[in-house]
């Protein structure tokens, strides 16, 4: 039951990192704050390992494609936080934050295309439709200034 809080404190983290972005993008730039990002966060995996004692497992490097989709599924995250700290730098932390919580439709639709979900039903598409038509509205209103 725990776990299913996990997500808001996740987004809590997030939005602690959008307005910290900000600040810290006013006195650096993107590849410094990258670069600190990934040693803090080789930090809390050295963490991780020493608490849970987890140990490396790279068995699926056994197959070209599996090394593929690997390196795809854990470059799409980085991709999408050096885009998203652009947006941050040139915009603001909170109209980035906004237009960023678009992802959710993304996701369905990822998910639909390329593994096979096929349970959305109206809700799902509703849901995703009002996260879609407030991303418009904010994107349509900072592009009109």
């Amino acid at each position: 039951m725990l776990f299913a809080f996990f997500p808001l404190v996740a987004a809590m983290f997030y939005g602690l990192a959008f307005a910290m972005a900000e600040k810290a993008l006013n006195i650096t730039n993107v590849l410094t704050y990258m670069v600190i990002n990934t040693g803090t966060g080789l930090l809390v995996l050295l963490y991780l390992f020493h608490v849970k004692g987890e140990a490396l497992n790279f068995s699926f490097a056994q197959d070209k494609r599996d090394i593929a989709f690997m390196v795809m599924a854990a470059g799409a995250p980085s991709l999408g936080w050096l885009f998203t700290l652009f947006a941050v730098r040139n915009t603001s932390a909170l109209y980035a934050s906004f237009a960023e919580i678009s992802y959710p439709l993304f996701a369905v639709l990822f998910l639909f295309l390329f593994f096979g979900l096929r349970s959305i039903d109206w809700t799902i598409l509703l849901g995703g439709g009002l996260i879609m038509l407030g991303s418009f509205i904010m994107l349509y209103g900072q592009a009109a200034k």
